[in-house]
């Protein structure tokens, strides 16, 4: 019986040890339609007031790479140097849904 005893406290330990090792759920992973809402919501905040509310961006279809380089270049964007990838993703992947050739109609209005 002692042994017995032993044994499942052994299994129960290394149980709880398996289950404080897992990996946390990451805030960082965001669902693509989640990801494109939280990305207008960011374009909204922190490029509209240069660049028109997001139904009317004048940057539509910018990739992530192209976002960083030009808060790195331009100074009037150096102020947003703050943003992280997850969040510049974000606002990458709202934009792509704009397609460029309806982006330069509304523009011309």
């Amino acid at each position: 019986m002692g042994r017995l005893f032993l044994l499942i406290i052994v299994l129960c330990s290394g149980l709880v040890v398996l289950i404080s090792c897992a990996p946390k759920p990451s805030n960082d992973i965001i669902a693509p339609n989640q990801k494109a809402t939280n990305g207008i919501s960011l374009y909204e905040e922190y490029c509209a007031s240069c660049h028109k509310p997001f139904a009317k961006t004048t940057k539509p279809q910018r990739r992530i790479g192209r976002l960083r380089s030009s808060i790195e270049h331009f100074p009037a964007m150096n102020n947003l140097d703050f943003l992280s990838d997850v969040q510049l993703e974000a606002i990458a992947s709202a934009l792509a849904t704009i397609s460029t050739e309806y982006a330069s109609n509304k523009n011309k209005r």
